[in-house]
């Protein structure tokens, strides 16, 4: 019995050379986890809402982009630039719940539960979202008496549309990885 006990506990330091590299690649920074890719696009889309809200201040005085009077172009580029804040700030803290989920020292059920928290807050701010810049868009449409202006505003939307949806579906695949893993 002792030496059939002995020849095991020697085979569990064999290690699998298949998975040898795959680990080594993940520990040196080179391949990432569904949560790191989860983190780091929350932290560029936040940089992308700051990067929004320098570029509406310019927006306001540039009567190309926002047509009508110079009151108007204020109230849209202020419009903006708070949406463009409100998804910024949003961005960061779903960066910070996902950086707070720490496989190693949780339970699976805890990191399940909080996968699942930070997915479903994900489409609760969506939903906040696309209202106010769907409005933003189309008072800006409703301004312009452009006809090439509002069908660069149409073109924009359903590049923006496609954009955001292949965006999402990369979010939640990375979700449904982290939950499935676990």
């Amino acid at each position: 019995m002792t030496e059939e006990m002995k020849k095991n506990w020697q085979d569990t330091n064999v290690t699998i050379p298949g998975n040898q590299g795959s680990y080594e690649t993940i520990i040196n920074g080179k391949r990432k986890t569904a949560l790191q890719n989860l983190a780091d696009r929350y932290k560029r889309f936040s940089i992308m809402g700051i990067v929004l809200i320098m570029l509406s201040a310019s927006y306001c005085f540039n009567p190309n982009i926002f047509p009508g009077d110079f009151r108007w172009r204020i109230f849209m580029g202020v419009a903006f630039g708070i949406y463009a804040l409100i998804a910024s700030v949003m961005d960061i803290w779903l960066y910070n719940g996902i950086q707070s989920i720490d496989v190693v020292k949780m339970p699976v059920t805890e990191v399940i539960r909080k996968a699942l928290f930070y997915k479903k807050r994900h489409l609760q701010f969506i939903a906040v979202l696309l209202p106010i810049v769907l409005g933003i868009i189309g008072a800006i449409a409703w301004k312009s008496d452009n006809i090439y202006f509002r069908l660069g505003i149409t073109f924009g939307v359903l590049i923006g549309c496609a954009v955001g949806v292949f965006q999402l579906l990369n979010f939640l695949s990375d979700y449904r990885t982290i939950i499935s893993d676990k």
